[in-house]
């Protein structure tokens, strides 16, 4: 029986699990709209903003893991996502875009809010990209779409589909989810040849990159890091958008950088599930440093070799291989252990203890005064939130000193390393969906707050507490900073455009889109207005917006 296309779209939705579909739909979703009107369990979250749309898409996947939808208008609402959907193409989610096009007459006949093939514009930042042809191929087509997000490594699909073939009839029924294939599995030799090599370092490192912050993987990697005393570090900050491993453990000595005293005294480096390397900038020096070998395991080929060559490159899914590591015999009793073993654990404690006291000065130098450091706010935080809060961190420039301030365990970070700006807050809110029960906190950076404050209207509309953290410097500090790094001077000269937001009042504009507000004034009000942000925010059910001043950190 002939059903409308719409119709067996919204039933492959329902097949794929999917709740929510975050869009700011035009007259080309009317099919699309009237389909969701009878389907109770899919619900549309309706937004200001298409960038909005897709980050809010983007964190949902984060959280529950499954590919979610973002609905873009025709060409234009593609054009004004792909800034974000460029976030979710670094970080590989699976972030599934349903756009819908003009009508398939107009098409190719500079018809309005056309181009000559709008596919061309998300295919870049996509697996796959597509426009459906025929009513009777619409829902295979969005079917695909999931399959070819969902297929790992993950990443986004964009299918487009012209609004005359929605509203037209198809043949049922729809197609029946494709099962997502396998992770592969390492190569016995890769694995042989790693556990001679781990055995064989004096001053082994490992790296953990955030595809392992998954609870299969993270008792996994905690066991081999104890049985060859390995220190652990996270991969670097601009790279890392999940925590693999707890700050807490004794064997995590930090986050990766070239001039860590870990990495500068390594002979190997087995690095897993991390990417080799997100450059800011032409780096001074090589980040695996030449003395020491380089093991590089990831579950996707082409970003073996990408800019270090490694003396062992194993394909496969880093959390296998760490399983498979750790059932070889060798490995589960280390050959002549003992004495390298204590070796090992010697250098540990050092880098350990290293770490500690320069956090403790930090502490010291950097607890008192207004602004904060970004260090503290993440000391108070940790100190005020529950333990299975949740936080969505896009800091910017403040990043690395938030990160070293808050002892994260797995799963209590989301984060982007794609770099456009606007992610964190419409991200924490499809956190939010997808963690009702958790405190959920989104740490922004008030540059990055107004590319989408849009945001917040959608969080006050659908009644989701989450407290935004708006660690306020009053510039586009990387800006600044870009100018000083020319000059080779540490102060910006009078007049320079392009980097000053002061005058902006945060809190009027969240009350205006129908969120609370708070302020920070006083270094010692931090913990008392944090707690209370989250009491208010769970009771009225609606986003709060807490402005921090923040002084500026350094680094690039």
């Amino acid at each position: 029986m002939s059903r409308r296309a719409a119709d067996l779209l919204v039933e492959v939705l329902r097949a794929r699990g999917v709740r929510y579909v975050f869009g700011l739909p035009g007259t080309t979703e009317a099919a699309l709209l009237d389909a969701l009107r009878e389907a109770a369990e899919v619900r549309y979250v309706l937004t200001l903003q298409e960038g909005v749309a897709v980050a809010m898409a983007h964190g949902y996947a984060l959280a529950t893991g499954h590919p979610a939808v973002a609905n873009l208008h025709t060409t234009v609402g593609t054009l004004a996502g792909l800034s974000l959907l460029y976030d979710a193409w670094r970080d590989r989610v699976p972030v599934v875009v349903l756009a819908t096009h003009k009508h398939s007459r107009i098409l190719g006949r500079g018809g309005f809010t056309t181009l000559p093939d709008t596919t061309a514009l998300a295919r870049p930042l996509v697996k796959w990209a597509h426009q459906t042809l025929t009513a009777d191929q619409v829902a295979e087509d969005a079917e695909r779409a999931f399959q070819q997000a969902a297929a790992p490594p993950p990443g986004p699909a964009y299918l487009l589909v012209p609004e005359d073939l929605l509203a037209s009839l198809a043949p049922g029924p729809p197609p029946v989810p494709s099962p997502v294939p396998l992770p592969a599995r390492p190569h016995r030799d890769a694995v042989v040849a790693a556990r001679t090599r781990l055995l064989a370092a004096d001053r082994p490192v490992l790296l953990a990159g955030s595809t392992l912050a998954r609870p299969d993987a993270v008792d996994a990697l905690a066991d081999l890091v104890r049985r060859l005393t390995l220190p652990m570090l996270w991969e670097p900050w601009r790279a890392l958008t999940a925590v693999p491993y707890p700050a807490d453990d004794p064997y995590f000595v930090g986050t990766y950088d070239a001039g860590h005293p870990a990495v500068q005294q390594a002979d190997l480096v087995l690095a897993l599930g991390a990417s080799l390397f997100v450059e800011f900038a032409p780096p001074r020096a090589p980040e695996v440093p030449p003395h020491a070998d380089l093991i590089h395991v990831h579950a996707e080929a082409g970003e073996l070799g990408r800019l270090y060559r490694p003396a062992l490159a194993v394909r496969a899914d880093p959390a296998l291989f760490v399983r498979d590591l750790l059932e070889d015999p060798l490995v589960a009793v280390p050959h002549g252990g003992d004495h390298r073993a204590t070796q090992r654990a010697a250098w540990i404690a050092r880098l350990r203890r290293l770490r500690d006291e320069q956090r403790a000065a930090r502490l010291r130098t950097e607890w008192h005064g207004t602004p904060l450091s970004a260090h503290r706010v993440g000391a108070e935080m940790a100190r005020v939130l529950p333990g299975d809060a949740v936080i969505v961190e896009e800091a910017v420039r403040s990043s690395p000193a938030f990160l070293d301030g808050f002892p994260l365990r797995p799963g209590q970070l989301f984060r982007t390393a794609g770099g456009a700006l606007g992610w964190g807050v419409p991200a924490a809110l499809g956190v939010q969906l997808a963690r009702p029960h958790h405190a959920v906190v989104a740490v922004v950076g008030d540059g990055s707050l107004h590319f989408t404050p849009q945001a917040l209207w959608t969080g006050a509309r659908e009644r989701l507490p989450v407290v935004v953290v708006v660690l306020n410097n009053r510039k586009y500090l990387a800006v600044e900073a870009g100018v000083q790094r020319l000059r080779g001077a540490g102060e910006t000269p009078a007049g320079t455009p392009g980097f000053d937001l002061s005058g902006v009042d945060h809190g009027t504009v969240a009350r205006g889109y129908g969120a609370l507000a708070a302020a920070v004034e006083h270094a010692d009000q931090l913990g008392d207005v944090l707690a209370e942000a989250l009491a208010r925010a769970r009771a009225e059910a609606r986003p709060c917006v807490v402005d921090v001043p923040v002084r500026d950190e350094p680094g690039a």
